[in-house]
């Protein structure tokens, strides 16, 4: 656990600029999608995670960027509550 630790630690810079550039590449200007960092599926690396308002929004994206996964979750629209 501590060593899956320092390896996310260590990566997470690298990872933090992987999401930024798929943002510019891939996000920006679509307003149906939204993307964070989280942890791949295995819960071993980082991972690209992108919200997609419907499966549409999220069809053509890579499953890979850079060295990392990419994980597109379908959320529906968000709506705000008050």
């Amino acid at each position: 656990m501590a060593e899956l630790r320092e390896k996310l630690v260590t990566s997470k810079a690298a990872a933090m600029a992987a999401k930024e550039a798929f943002k510019s590449l891939y996000i920006e200007g679509h307003p149906d999608l939204a993307v964070g960092l989280g942890l791949n599926r295995a819960k071993s690396d980082w991972a690209v995670k992108v919200f997609a308002q419907s499966p549409s929004a999220g069809a053509g994206l890579p499953d890979h960027f850079d060295d990392f996964e990419v994980d597109i979750e379908v959320t529906g629209t968000a709506v705000a509550f008050r």
